[in-house]
């Protein structure tokens, strides 16, 4: 088994007009606040400034604001000695600005695309508190996170499909999303991953390492001082969390006899005839015979749920985004299968010689994965398959991101999503426009 990145509930929204006001007030928000930075294969909106004891970075907004230019000095300045001088800290910036320009144009639009999926991929108070903490976010067309980091990090972390960190340079989220998410047609695709191939797993990577941010517990100052899912030193579970996926696991175990029990293989075995002939005989009688025989099977199949009262199945939304053509059942098997496995993911990453430790960490990354379960399954399965969890997630770690961006912030967080805006026949027919172009 492997975690699932090419499947959404939903497809995520990318203009001003299919998006809450409010989701669209954070993205550029986001934008904003300088923190935002991109790698777009041969365009970057941000450069990296590292020494032999330092990695930072600094946005192309960080770079040209003036709002930011005094923080940016002092952070240059602290870099290097005291002989350098005003005047040294002025050459750092201006070769900075330098590098910037020679590393490509990132349009306003881009990042405004990129930044309306994050905001569709976590809970609105995690990014709004990680904006507030000063947290940059990191996210690359690449595999992996190695070109959106520090020499420093290369060796250790940077094959990495995403990563949330702590150093002393500060809290990061990076995401890579393997492709370019915004390619529409096969034409134009470099690599096979472009398109929506990228774009879900830009959505699953960050809502996964958002995740993780919002897992940090903070003191009454707002200093991050731990996980709610573990101790951090020694490495050890919390109780309430390793009881949460404990349970989960039972709950799992339940679901795969429930997938036994209503004969969902026997389904899934139709499934994959059906489309055998629809890749070699399309349009034959005989693809039309499978055809019949799915969907009698996937009725049958309903049916028998109903009577069992298997909410899995029957509440199974059919509506899910794929670039895949996959039947009722083989979804539904590969469902079970992706809880299953994000509650306990393989990965060499994850060993510990001490069982203890090993236990912890698939803790740590099973409670950070319910957002990014809730992306691709949508809420109601993530909360089916993983009831304990969830609940942990939105009823102890969302309060606690809550509790501290009203503290750090001294406002109260109220946010409530409006429907998006109302196309007009002159919008419709722009968006329809730009889309053929």
């Amino acid at each position: 088994m492997s975690n699932a990145y090419h499947i959404l509930r939903r497809r995520p929204a990318q203009d001003v007009h299919a998006l809450a006001p409010e989701l669209e007030a954070l993205a550029r928000q986001l934008i904003a606040s300088g923190r935002l930075r991109i790698n777009a294969d041969h365009a970057r909106n941000y450069v990296i400034y590292s020494g032999s004891s330092f990695d930072k970075s600094f946005s192309k907004r960080e770079l040209s604001t003036p709002a930011f230019m005094d923080g940016v000095r002092r952070v240059i300045a602290d870099t290097l000695p005291g002989s350098a001088g005003a005047q040294g800290v002025e050459d750092v910036l201006l070769r900075l600005q330098q590098d910037l320009k020679r590393g490509g144009e990132i349009s306003h639009e881009r990042e405004l695309q990129i930044a309306r999926l994050l905001v569709q991929s976590t809970h609105p108070v995690v990014l709004m508190l990680a904006m507030l903490e000063g947290v940059d976010i990191f996210v690359s067309y690449s595999h992996n996170v190695a070109d959106l980091m520090g020499v420093h990090f290369w060796e250790c972390i940077g094959q990495s499909s995403g990563l949330q960190s702590i150093s002393g340079d500060g809290t990061a989220v990076y995401v890579s999303c393997g492709g370019d998410p915004f390619i529409t047609e096969d034409k134009h695709k470099t690599y096979t991953t472009d398109g929506f191939g990228a774009l879900s797993r830009l959505m699953v990577i960050a809502a996964q390492e958002l995740g993780h941010f919002a897992d940090i517990v903070r003191d009454a100052q707002g200093r991050q001082v731990g996980r709610h899912s573990a101790s951090l030193a020694p490495l050890r579970a919390r109780v309430m969390m390793q009881q949460a996926r404990k349970r989960d696991m039972e709950q799992m175990r339940v679901l795969y006899a429930q997938l036994s029990q209503l004969q969902v293989g026997a389904v899934v075995k139709k499934e994959r005839a059906q489309a055998f002939a629809r890749k070699h005989r399309p349009g034959s009688p005989v693809l039309l015979w499978h055809a019949l025989q799915v969907r009698l099977a996937v009725r049958q199949l309903k049916q028998r749920a109903a009577k069992a009262g298997a909410a899995m199945v029957t509440h199974f939304p059919t509506d899910l985004v794929s670039e895949d053509s996959q039947g009722f059942a083989t979804q539904l098997s590969e469902f079970v299968r992706d809880m299953a496995f994000n509650l306990a993911p393989d990965a060499e990453v994850y060993k510990r010689p001490d069982p203890v430790e090993e236990e912890a960490i698939a803790v740590i990354e099973a409670l950070a994965r319910v957002p990014q379960q809730a992306v691709k399954w949508g809420h109601h399965h993530t909360q089916l398959a993983w009831p304990n969890l969830y609940k942990a997630y939105y009823q102890v770690v969302i309060p606690s991101c809550i509790a501290a961006y009203e503290q750090i912030s001294g406002k109260r967080y109220h946010f409530t999503l409006s429907p998006p805006p109302r196309k007009g026949v002159i919008t419709q027919l722009k968006l329809l426009r730009k889309k053929r172009s």
